[in-house]
Parts: structure tokens; C-alpha cells; sequence
């Protein structure tokens, strides 16, 4: 039985390269052809990479608590699983920025001229 090849490319891969062809590229391009030539199909997935507020907390260092609170207010957007929140790497992505847009205007109000 021939095993399936798994191709992954991040968010940050793409990010990185955005405006040129990269390496990422190329490798799928290959992937396809090679797969395509050996007459079978190709199926591309996006996997999605999730969260709990407990790893939210740590990656943008803030409490669970305080993540558990921005879930309720709206803040941050997540999915409910059962019991238990999940929070999608582009939220974490996206909540981490507005953390560092915010702290940027706090201290900008800070200086004097």
C-alpha cells in the first residue's frame, strides 16, 4: 500500500513569502505534478489549529481567567466544544496584534513633547 504524502505549510510560511514564489509554493506545485503523474488524486485540507484559554493565556501572556473574561465579552471570538472553549490560531493571532496595538497606545499617551 503506498502511503499518502502530507504536505503542511503554515500561516507563517505564506506570511513570510507573501509576494514572491517561495519555497512553499513550489513544493505544492511538485507535490501535485508528481502525484498527478503517477495518476492519483490530490486533496488539499485546510487543518485548523485551536486552542484552550489555558494556551491562549500562555502564548500572550495573560491569565486563563482573563482570556475566559474576553471570551465572555466578545472579545475574543472562540467555539464552544462540549464543555470547554476553543480558540482558532488566526483568533490568537488576531487578539495577540490588538495586545500590542493597545500597549503601543498606552505608552504613546505616556510620552511628553
Amino acid at each position: 500500500m503506498v502511503e499518502d504524502p502530507v504536505l503542511t505549510v503554515s500561516p507563517d510560511m505564506v506570511r513570510m513569502n507573501d509576494t514572491r514564489e517561495s519555497d512553499w509554493m513550489t513544493a505544492i506545485w511538485r507535490l501535485v505534478r508528481d502525484q498527478a503523474v503517477a495518476g492519483r488524486s490530490v486533496l488539499v485540507m485546510p487543518k485548523v489549529v485551536t486552542y484552550s484559554p489555558a494556551e491562549v493565556g500562555r502564548l500572550v501572556g495573560v491569565s486563563k481567567m482573563t482570556v475566559l473574561r474576553r471570551i465572555d465579552d466578545g472579545t475574543i471570538k472562540a467555539d464552544r466544544r462540549g464543555a470547554h472553549w476553543r480558540v482558532s490560531e488566526a483568533e490568537v493571532d488576531r487578539y495577540s496584534r490588538h495586545l500590542m496595538d493597545e500597549m503601543s497606545r498606552i505608552e504613546a499617551d505616556d510620552l511628553e513633547f
